[in-house]
């Protein structure tokens, strides 16, 4: 039987259309209506591309990392965060016997997929170069196209770069020259960038001579190199995610002045800028997926703007061919897209995937640094269930970055546009919990603001609520909190009407609410709402292999914040690894920060985390090599100068350890320094040399 749209190769839900899936089969033995391609230029999604690399801090290999995880997480380049893919180029493979080759393909063509990465079955065995200019990567792999995947045959006549970039962003043209009517007003939001180039000459094609087109960019560098194209009537120069400024100045050459304004912008809080600049009743297109569609409407409903407002639109008939034809038509088009990889360096690496199962890298999500199995396994969790809008969860020992999953789940859901507010359950009395939670009315008890107060469950509408520390809720709060979960509406303090909140519950906790429940003291029914999906993120102590990336993450923020250049020991850092961290996170962050204080050298070692951990004696210091703890430290003086202090205190460690271990073989490896360093600070400060290993 023939699976048209590819359904058979989900995996995870199985039968659902592969964009939907989490997970796809990405085996690349080929079925008999697919496509088998060779890959060799993956063109990423801008927004995809622009996330992964900010995570992965323009690191080739974090990149790499990051790119040929999700590949193996989803089968898929599918960027769970942005929700985008991207295209490819590649040579046809194979073609099975019951594929129906609409578009007259031969083995050993070369071929640009119009298949979003999103939905098509991807495997890479290495990326071979990265240009970040391009969002392009040189790699080897396969791909699997489905009966009904577009396709094009990669034009001889036209750079391969400009026309992988240009198929990537194909239907924003073809969309543009669709809804522009000649004579028509016509401004172009982020008109220097890839997609802005496309629609600018899409609508510059319709127009012909007549009406008038305009674009804007981020400033006057930016309006310099885009005025030379010649494509623009006017450049405007100015921060279209100025919300305020924007509402607030009647610009005459911006405000109310464009039949169609198309924003190609890939980012949010630019919907308000198209809404400013539009004409009652003209039309808005959104030609990237960062915009938030939804927020515009609900926004031209408030302020009575009467727009038609049209989503992205990632195919249409024709597109490919449309687009290819404008480039070559408008030969400065070409050269215009180029100028954008003008400064583009490839950085050449050969990053194999089989090698990175060996040596793991680090990684990093909204600001989840991680490198265990057990982290990424909490990090799939996140990711999976923002997708949905059951509440959450999220259970853990105190500062093991419980809000950090919270913000992640908020950041990947469809509510990511609204706000994400939090609610610390510990920190506000009892008497006041019920007027910070739901509000209240004008005058409805004494020392109420004459005007009233929205509370903070309302302030969240449309977003995300994070109750913090929900298990220290009283029980005599908790049924009305139940209520306001399961009737989704609050009422005021002092008001009589019920007031709808739509509002998605992430909940955190240190405590054990299933003994809670047994004991009394938390109600079983919000217990069971609550925690529709759970997820416990560990403490640091069973995750060790976090420690390091955590550790040199807080060193390299301290370094910007205290401008220092400091690093740490690789001995310090599997001495780290060994230590309790009772206070998870939080401790070593903490931990971190007094050593760039108290250390006078660049490289921070192991007597240097003695000597910090000195200064809090709550938990031991745990022996990090053989198992034993380590002599505990003296107390420091209060008083002197402090290379004189951590003298004193080097001394005093050095006559425990002296004491203890006798070698100075071993003193040097416990310490993490040189056996030579050992003896001549034994011989510094008089201590009685140690036997020696045999």
């Amino acid at each position: 039987m023939s699976d048209t749209f590819g359904i058979g190769r989900s995996i995870e839900p199985a039968l659902a259309l592969p964009q939907q899936a989490w997970r796809v089969d990405n085996t690349m033995e080929l079925r008999p209506d697919e496509l088998l391609v060779d890959v060799k230029v993956v063109s990423v999604n801008l927004v995809s591309f622009n996330e992964i690399r900010e995570e992965a801090g323009d690191n080739d290999r974090l990149l790499c990392h990051r790119v040929l995880e999700i590949i193996q997480d989803r089968g898929k380049l599918h960027n769970p965060v942005t929700n985008t893919g991207g295209s490819f180029y590649g040579v046809v493979a194979q073609m099975g016997p019951e594929y129906p080759n609409h578009y007259g393909l031969a083995v050993g063509d070369e071929v640009v997929s119009l298949t979003s990465l999103t939905i098509t079955p991807l495997r890479l065995e290495r990326i071979l170069a990265v240009d970040y200019d391009c969002a392009q990567l040189t790699v080897e792999g396969q791909a699997i196209l489905f009966a009904t995947s577009p396709v094009v045959k990669q034009p001889t006549d036209i750079p391969l770069r400009v026309a992988l970039a240009a198929m990537d962003e194909a239907g924003v043209a073809t969309c543009t020259n669709h809804i522009v009517e000649r004579g028509q007003s016509v401004l172009v939001l982020g008109a220097g960038g890839r997609s802005g180039l496309l629609s600018g000459y899409g609508a510059r094609d319709k127009l012909g001579g007549t009406g008038r087109l305009v674009g804007v960019v981020r400033n006057a560098a930016h309006r310099e190199t885009v005025e030379r194209y010649g494509l623009y009537d006017e450049v405007l120069a100015l921060n279209a995610t100025d919300a305020q400024r924007l509402c607030t100045d009647d610009d005459p050459a911006f405000t109310g002045r464009f039949d169609v304004v198309v924003n190609c912008i890939n980012s949010v809080s630019t919907e308000v800028a198209a809404l400013v600049a539009v004409k009652p009743r003209g039309a808005i297109y959104f030609a990237t997926l960062g915009c938030d569609y939804k927020f515009a409407g609900l926004t031209a409903e408030g302020i009575g703007k009467q727009v038609t407002i049209i989503p992205y639109t990632g195919f249409m008939d024709g597109h490919a061919e449309y687009t290819l034809n404008l480039l070559r038509r408008y030969p400065q088009m070409q050269t215009a897209i180029q100028q954008e990889f003008a400064g583009a360096q490839w950085h050449r690496l050969d990053y194999q995937q089989e090698a990175e199962r060996e040596d793991r890298s680090d990684a990093s999500a909204g600001g989840y640094i991680f490198r265990s199995s057990q982290s990424k396994a909490t990090l799939r969790q996140a990711w999976k269930v923002a997708r949905y809008t059951s509440n959450v969860m999220i259970c853990g020992e105190s500062g093991v970055g419980k809000e950090i999953i919270a913000r992640i789940i908020h950041q990947n859901s469809n509510r990511k546009s609204f706000p994400m507010i939090k609610i610390n359950c510990a920190a506000i009395p009892e008497n006041l919990l019920e007027s910070e939670l739901f509000g209240y009315e004008k005058g409805s008890f004494t020392g109420a603001s004459a005007k009233g107060k929205v509370g903070l469950w309302e302030a969240a509408q449309g977003g995300t609520l994070f109750l913090d520390e929900v298990g220290e809720l009283p029980l005599t709060f908790q049924a009305k909190l139940l209520r306001a979960i399961q009737e989704k509406e609050i009422v005021r303090v002092g008001g009589v009407a019920p007031i709808k909140v739509d509002v998605r519950i992430v909940a955190a906790t240190n405590r054990d609410l299933a003994a809670m429940v047994t004991q009394g003291t938390f109600r079983e029914d919000l217990y069971y709402r609550l925690n529709v999906y759970p997820i416990t993120v560990l403490p640091l102590r069973q995750r060790r292999q976090d420690i390091a990336p955590l550790a040199e993450h807080f060193v390299e923020r301290y370094n910007r914040e205290f401008q220092l250049d400091k690093v740490l020991g690789k001995q310090t850092l599997e001495f780290l690894e060994k230590q309790p961290f009772r206070g998870n996170i939080r401790e070593l962050q903490n931990l971190i920060q007094r050593l760039m204080i108290i250390t006078d050298y660049q490289v921070i070692e192991v007597r240097d985390v003695l000597a910090a951990l000195a200064y809090d004696k709550k938990e031991p210091v745990e022996q990090d090599l053989s198992g034993a703890r380590a002599p505990e430290s003296p107390a420091l003086p209060e008083t002197g100068a402090l290379k004189d202090i951590l003298a004193r205190h080097e001394e005093s460690i050095l006559r425990v350890y002296k004491q203890k271990y006798g070698s100075t073989r071993k003193m040097a490896k416990l310490l993490g320094i040189s056996q030579p360093s050992v003896v001549r600070k034994l011989k510094q400060y008089g201590i009685g040399a140690g036997q020696e290993d045999k």
